[in-house]
């Protein structure tokens, strides 16, 4: 894993730098897909990848690579290298993204539970943390409403249906909201300081 993040990173430079005249040689995407596919199924391997996020980075890294095809027949100019490089690199990006967005808030069935979906258990957590003195009512007021950004944020990206990267953006958000009422819960607003849970 460090040895592939080492590669990626200098193939990276190395591609960013190509529109100098004493920059290596550029490293063409098709060149590139062998290093992402083992980027995905290592992401696959460690729990940090769905099925679905899979496909998705496979489906546009292709794209991708059509996108080099069709460059290439007229002959690659610097810019479309350099064009080729930003979106390839905002692909990397949102592979590390998706990677470390934390767990992810899958159903029995592998299907993405909605953030709306979790309400229930995000109010029960403030409503026990309230009953036992271990949030006062204006933590949970900025944790309601704090969760309410984060279901906006979704009902925005349902608009015109999720991508795997919105999903992902959206339980990294719902992760550190329920870390953050953890963290609530065991601060020293209460009057003894210690946690029930």
């Amino acid at each position: 894993m460090k040895k592939f993040a080492i590669a990626l990173a200098a193939t990276t430079a190395l591609a960013l730098s190509a529109g100098t005249a004493t920059a290596a040689r550029w490293m063409p995407i098709v060149e590139r897909t062998a290093l992402f596919e083992d980027r995905i199924e290592s992401g696959l391997r460690s729990g940090e990848l769905t099925p679905e996020d899979a496909r998705a980075l496979r489906t546009d890294m292709n794209a991708l690579v059509s996108l080099e095809g069709r460059f290439r027949m007229n002959g690659l100019t610097a810019n479309e290298k350099l064009d080729l490089d930003r979106r390839f690199a905002a692909l990397h990006d949102r592979v590390a993204m998706m990677r470390t967005a934390g767990p992810r808030w899958l159903d029995r069935d592998g299907l993405w539970i909605p953030v709306e979906a979790r309400k229930a258990e995000l109010d029960r957590r403030i409503e026990r943390g309230i009953a036992s003195g271990d949030l006062t009512e204006t933590e949970a007021e900025r944790l309601r409403d704090e969760f309410d950004d984060i279901a906006e944020a979704e009902a925005a990206f349902r608009v015109d249906g999720f991508t795997a990267a919105e999903q992902a953006d959206l339980d990294r958000r719902f992760n550190r909201l329920a870390a953050q009422i953890r963290w609530e819960r065991r601060d020293s607003d209460r009057e003894f300081g210690l946690s029930r849970y």
